[in-house]
């Protein structure tokens, strides 16, 4: 298994992903590209770039939030993600920049059709050397 990255998961009825980073910076990171994987099929270079600050009692409502905040441009600023990178993440704190296009733009590329970010058994872990996430998103 790759340092960091993400993987699609079968689930029932909903979209789930596993993430994985050594340290939590990269796990919001590669979760956020998971995220976008799900809503983006191809590829689009960014246009715009936006600021996300993420917060949260824990880390994982930390990654929560970042999730949120990414799903919610194309509702709120008609913006489809399309890169993310975080720079810096805390337990209570994350910075998240994302490279977006006008969503009516690129209508081309809109891929799954994602209503939110779910609790559903949301557990960082460390597994060896590495932190973990699964995700499940509500569709």
């Amino acid at each position: 298994m790759a340092e960091a990255g993400f993987e699609h998961l079968p689930h029932t009825a909903d979209l789930k992903i596993r993430a994985w980073a050594p340290d939590l910076s990269g796990l919001i990171e590669q979760a956020a590209r998971a995220l976008i994987d799900l809503l983006v099929e191809g590829e689009a270079e960014p246009t715009e770039q936006v600021e996300i600050a993420a917060e949260g009692h824990d880390a994982e409502e930390t990654l929560l939030d970042c999730l949120r905040e990414v799903l919610l441009l194309r509702e709120l600023r008609g913006l489809l993600p399309v890169t993310a990178e975080v720079p810096e993440a805390g337990e209570q704190s994350a910075t998240c920049r994302i490279g977006a296009v006008p969503a009516e733009e690129a209508a081309e590329l809109l891929g799954e059709e994602i209503k939110a970010v779910t609790y559903h058994d949301l557990e960082i872990r460390r597994e060896d050397d590495r932190l973990v996430v699964e995700v499940v998103f509500d569709v």
